[in-house]
């Protein structure tokens, strides 16, 4: 249950830069996305659709095939609750979501969730909505921005087309989030969405960088992934566990994977089933942590928080807390209509017309 929490959000005519909970809204973001929003002015309509939020800003594992070298070393792990000493648990999520349409480009919409969970109760910090308006003038300028200042990343790229945009936006702002969780707390098991996998192209440095920071503090990074294609064998290693009442780790040993694309493992991989008959997930745990505190950190994990359908509370509940629910939607979109003076222009779906009923599939 969550019993206490901040939302820091930007509001139509401005940003509350005030002092909240001990921390500020970073002005950097907050500028960046005023100016991105003054193109608004020349803009008379804005079109929507159903809102269509991004895929999971988290890179997945998915997305490759990943098979394993010939008789690796697996082991199963029996995993006992570590419950000596109270740990905070803490799951980060963000999400990025389409409000709608101008005739130069994109609006859409970030917020970000840190959820923490320090024996009975939940506290939470949410950061968000941050708007932009993101054209082919000013996109290269947003993405580089970011870049700069959610990344670190020195130097100037080209941004990537329009429709991908926000999916990257995503990715970059979840990385702040998960920095800002790394350098807010100490001797803490802080939960990632997704993999400590990094795909061909993306930079190695950033996530490199905030496992050193969660070291620093004595804090061990987990990851999970609800989905997975590694395999054995051609068999699905998540499915490995089927059968069996857990928990239990599954450990893949110290050999390596095979992919025909450049992909860069910053985690020790284990197939996880967290809880008895609870969901199968893929768990990284950060490779520069000793093996023997990763797997007392799952303990501690399995220990210290509550696990729905085999999955933390935390990260469910950092999900649940940055996604956009249809009335915040159309608040925000009442509000770029009253604040811009846009007219709302309702886009109809050519699927549905064309294809009534039988529609409603793909794209």
């Amino acid at each position: 249950m969550l019993v206490a929490g901040h939302t820091l959000l930007a509001p139509e005519e401005g940003y509350n830069l005030s002092r909240q909970g001990g921390l500020y809204v970073p002005r950097g973001l907050l500028e960046l996305s005023l100016k991105s929003m003054s193109s608004l002015d020349d803009e008379p309509i804005m079109t929507i659709t159903e809102p269509e939020e991004s895929a999971s800003s988290s890179y997945l594992d998915g997305e490759h095939e990943f098979t394993l070298n010939s008789c690796p070393d697996l082991r199963l792990i029996p995993i006992k609750p570590l419950r000596s000493l109270e740990t905070t648990v803490i799951g980060v999520d963000a999400s990025c979501i389409k409000l709608g349409e101008t005739f130069s480009g994109l609006i859409t919409a970030l917020r970000g969730a840190i959820v923490w969970r320090r024996g009975g109760s939940c506290r939470y910090l949410r950061i968000g909505p941050l708007i932009f308006h993101i054209t082919d003038q000013n996109k290269t300028e947003i993405y580089n921005a970011l870049r700069s200042f959610c990344l670190g990343l020195p130097g100037r790229q080209e941004a990537p087309s329009l429709p991908y945009m926000p999916v990257k936006m995503a990715n970059i702002f979840e990385h702040w989030m998960r920095e800002l969780a790394c350098s807010l707390f100490r001797d803490a098991i802080v939960l990632f969405d997704g993999s400590l996998t990094i795909g061909p192209g993306e930079a190695v440095a950033p996530l490199k960088a905030i496992l050193e920071l969660a070291r620093s503090n004595s804090s061990v990074v987990i990851a999970i992934s609800k989905d997975s294609r590694l395999r054995f064998m051609g068999k699905r290693l998540v499915d490995m566990l089927n059968g069996m009442p857990g928990p239990y780790l599954l450990e893949l040993g110290d050999r390596p994977l095979v992919s025909a694309s450049c992909i860069k493992f910053l985690g020790r991989i284990y197939v996880a089933r967290l809880s008895p008959l609870g969901c199968t997930f893929r768990l990284d745990v950060d490779a520069c942590v000793p093996r023997e505190v990763g797997i007392e950190a799952v303990r501690a994990l399995v220990a210290g928080d509550t696990l729905h359908q085999g999955y933390p509370e935390v990260l469910r509940l950092a999900h649940i807390m940055c996604t956009f629910t249809a009335p915040e939607v159309m608040a925000m979109q009442l509000m770029l209509s009253r604040a811009y003076g846009l007219r709302i222009v309702q886009r109809p779906d050519l699927r549905k017309l064309l294809f009534g009923p039988f529609g409603s599939g793909g794209r």
